[in-house]
């Protein structure tokens, strides 16, 4: 158990230093470039270096003054960190959100030749790619991702599993940079060369959310695909047909959903 909770404290680690604290320091170094230099020397590398070297000056060479120094600039990058995380956590929600109705009507009007119930509904492509599958899943088995998504969890195995959760942390990890970009767009304000930063990271962010939502939506469908049996026979459904239909899809949302 010792040895066990070791490595968890060291996976921990790892992850703290890695999402939060050396992302959190380059921020932190651009948000004092933008302090030091502004627009009006934003590319000035010998100002900077100047400016630097007089706050250097500055500091007492106490050891206890020091320390206290590198603990508050850990700290302010453990908070940015932290910060982008929750950036990160509104970045999904507008992804996958309902609106604007005048953006999803002209998206769907790209879409003429799909279903109705098909067609663009969200925001963004990587919100539809998952109402997607929500919705092919509901047509064939007629079964409710959202109710059935826990259960088939327990029922898959260990290489669907890694392969789900290697998924699902390359979306979050694109969310998170796009969070990076969007707090890089508000330093912007103040300097300009962090606004240019900021527009890249949004767009790879973007670019890689597409990517990695379309992976994980793929494989939560497949793996609804591969279990939909086994989940029907754990909540003691029969399928006279071999598979899920609508008929034994809708039976199965009720059990689950307690007939609530």
């Amino acid at each position: 158990m010792t040895t066990l909770l070791s490595e968890l404290g060291k996976k921990l680690a790892d992850r703290w230093l890695t999402t939060l604290v050396l992302p959190g320091l380059l921020f932190v170094a651009a948000v004092v470039a933008a302090r030091l230099l502004g627009h009006g020397h934003a590319l000035d590398a010998a100002r900077l270096a100047a400016e630097v070297d007089r706050l250097a000056r500055g500091v007492s060479a106490k050891p206890s003054v020091i320390a206290l120094l590198v603990v508050g600039v850990l700290l302010g990058a453990t908070g940015a960190g932290l910060l982008a995380q929750a950036v990160a956590a509104g970045v999904r929600r507008t992804w996958t959100a309902r609106r604007p109705k005048r953006l999803v009507a002209w998206r769907a009007g790209r879409s003429k030749v799909a279903l109705d119930r098909y067609r663009p509904a969200r925001l963004t492509a990587i919100g539809d790619r998952f109402r997607l599958a929500d919705e092919r899943v509901d047509v064939q088995f007629g079964l409710s991702v959202a109710l059935a998504w826990p259960r088939l969890w327990l029922l898959v195995g260990e290489s669907t599993a890694t392969a789900l959760t290697t998924a699902n942390a390359r979306y979050r990890a694109a969310t998170e940079t796009t969070a990076w970009g969007v707090l890089y767009l508000a330093v912007g304000v103040v300097w300009w060369p962090a606004a240019v930063a900021g527009v890249v990271t949004v767009v790879v962010g973007y670019r890689r959310g597409r990517v990695g939502g379309a992976v994980l939506a793929d494989l939560v469908e497949a793996a609804v695909d591969v279990h939909q049996r086994q989940l029907a026979e754990a909540v003691g459904v029969e399928l006279p047909h071999g598979r899920v239909t609508p008929a034994e899809g809708l039976r199965i949302n009720d059990i689950l959903n307690k007939r609530a």
